[in-house]
């Protein structure tokens, strides 16, 4: 059985309407099954996964369908009695769903709370274990774990993902803890978003990136993010927690950018210096000191050339606006930095109605 445990349900009579409609359903006549494919599945697809299955209850029609719906929601353990009949569940039909020739699905979500499945001690192995079932399936792939108090993110073992049918990832609540994130298995891919993770990578490769989005993430202090996206149209990096602007290489493409720079960004200078205050010591500027790179273990950035200004100047849609006290956007205002935002202004011919600057 692919749903074992689930408790049954009074099924819902609904009053005969007058007419036609009365004596239709006097006579048992399933109008419903009677609908072609394609709307059964555009309904279906609504619901969550393990109601999904029990439609093949309902009639001999109903029997086959949940096999083909073009989508998979996963919603957590809640209900179902103890979290390893839902991860049965869920191992079973992904294998019934993502192991043969059929079809690609249009996507999969799992969309978890923080009780339940996510509370287990094997809750990495099986979030990785699913990750890799669906991931050659699927065009559009969801991962969501909705973190409460001091909940830290999901980790996920170290992957190089691979799918010639992804195209978008979306992840929530997750932890990244590996030098590289490296998609250049997955060369459909074109949208990628990251809220509320744990993000501690030196670098981001993909070939076929277009859109990015990294939201409300805790990255690194000590070192940052190299992003050099030769396809990215559209960057935003919305209120990150605690760490450093990412290093922007080469962005030819890049239409569209969002920064939003909170006081939890690491790039702030202690001595209340618009720039660097060179400080040699990180118990005298712990923003500073590491703002080139980390002095002792690397990587070293270059300090004549610009960690974040020059990879936006393709933009021709840019908005940027941070807290005061953040460094990174500062340096505008300092005279060693006129020259450079001058020419970075004129080389990306704004109209003065899409420059949004704010300190």
């Amino acid at each position: 059985s692919v749903l074992p445990g689930r408790r049954r349900t009074t099924p819902v009579r609904w009053n005969a309407a007058p007419g036609r409609e009365a004596s239709t359903m006097a006579s048992g006549e399933d109008r419903i099954s009677a609908l072609p494919e394609d709307i059964l599945h555009h309904v279906l697809r609504l619901l969550p996964a393990h109601e999904v299955v029990r439609t093949c209850l309902l009639a001999r029609r109903w029997r086959g369908v949940w096999r083909s719906v073009p989508t998979l929601r996963f919603t957590g353990a809640k209900g179902w009695g103890s979290a390893d009949m839902f991860a049965q569940f869920v191992d079973h039909l992904l294998h019934l769903r993502c192991e043969g020739d059929g079809p690609p699905l249009d996507s999969c979500d799992f969309d978890f709370d923080s009780d339940g499945i996510m509370l287990l001690p094997a809750k990495e192995w099986h979030a990785s274990n699913w990750l890799w079932k669906a991931l050659p399936r699927v065009r559009a792939l969801r991962l969501r774990l909705r973190i409460v108090d001091e909940q830290e993110a999901l980790p996920l073992s170290y992957m190089h993902l691979f799918s010639q049918h992804l195209t978008r990832l979306e992840l929530v609540g997750v932890s990244f803890n590996n030098s590289v994130a490296d998609f250049s298995g997955c060369p459909a891919l074109v949208e990628l978003s990251m809220d509320t993770c744990d993000v501690f990578m030196k670098q981001l490769l993909s070939p076929s990136l277009k859109h990015l989005r990294i939201a409300r993430c805790y990255i690194s202090d000590r070192y940052r993010i190299l992003i050099s996206l030769p396809n990215l149209v559209s960057l935003e990096l919305i209120e990150c927690h605690r760490g450093r602007v990412p290093l922007l290489g080469s962005l030819p493409r890049l239409a569209r950018a969002v920064v939003v720079l909170n006081e939890h960004c690491a790039d702030q200078c202690s001595q209340d210096q618009l720039d660097s205050c060179g400080a040699e010591r990180r118990d005298i500027c712990y923003g500073c000191y590491y703002y080139y790179g980390d002095p002792a273990h690397g990587p070293h950035y270059d300090r004549n050339d610009c960690i974040f200004l020059k990879g936006l100047s393709e933009a021709t849609d840019l908005e940027l606006s941070a807290d005061s006290v953040v460094v990174c956007l500062q340096v505008l205002l300092s005279y060693y930095y006129v020259i450079y935002v001058s020419s970075f202004l004129m080389q990306s011919s704004y109209p003065s109605s899409q420059i949004v600057i704010a300190l």
